[in-house]
């Protein structure tokens, strides 16, 4: 598939509902080894704790390779084998608060094919409004990446340091037991969380 049959990809949504519940925001908090109060209706969530709602619910005879949904289905059906979360914006509107009945639109606004070091790269931009109790909350774009498989002979990536001189500082060694955990709690099977 050319990147001009990809482009015919852009426009294209979905539209997801799902209720902030308790349960996974415990979770999350016990797998962090955080000790954070029982969330209870009408309390906010965190940033970023709707990451836990929207969970993408293939059927294992769905996944593919890399333990993501076989493509073609909302993403488009990008030949390259490895694909990874590149970056992305979030903007925060409102708070989501537990009990809340939220709504996601998600919507591909790029398709942009390039070549770099590595090969032929694809980038997907999906932008996620999602809103609260009828109200938009957040406003989160995540950028895509596609690339060619890895090469026996390709260099190791750099590695960089955090930046320094933070506020406040918490630092957490991922060891297989969080891996694990919070894989299942984003449903998420991707390779880079178990290999």
């Amino acid at each position: 598939m050319n990147g001009g049959d990809l482009a015919q990809w852009v426009g294209r949504s979905e539209r997801r509902a799902d209720r902030v519940t308790s349960v996974p925001l415990a979770a999350l908090a016990a797998t962090l080894d955080r000790d954070e109060p029982e969330p209870r209706d009408g309390s906010p969530i965190a940033p970023l704790r709707h990451w836990l709602y929207f969970l993408p619910l293939y059927r294992r005879s769905e996944a593919g390779p890399d333990g993501h949904a076989l493509r073609g289905g909302f993403l488009p059906p990008v030949p390259l084998p490895r694909r990874m979360w590149a970056g992305g914006r979030l903007e925060f509107h409102r708070p989501i608060l537990v009990g809340d009945a939220i709504e996601r639109v998600s919507t591909i606004v790029k398709v942009d094919p390039k070549e770099g070091r590595s090969g032929a790269l694809v980038f997907v931009v999906v932008r996620h409004e999602i809103s609260a109790a009828g109200e938009l909350a957040i406003v989160e774009e995540h950028d895509i990446v596609y690339r060619e498989a890895a090469r026996t002979d390709d260099p190791p990536a750099p590695v960089r340091a955090a930046p320094a001189g933070a506020t406040w500082r918490r630092e957490i060694v991922p060891d297989s037991l969080l891996l694990f955990r919070y894989s299942a709690l984003t449903f998420n099977g991707h390779r880079i969380h178990y290999d």
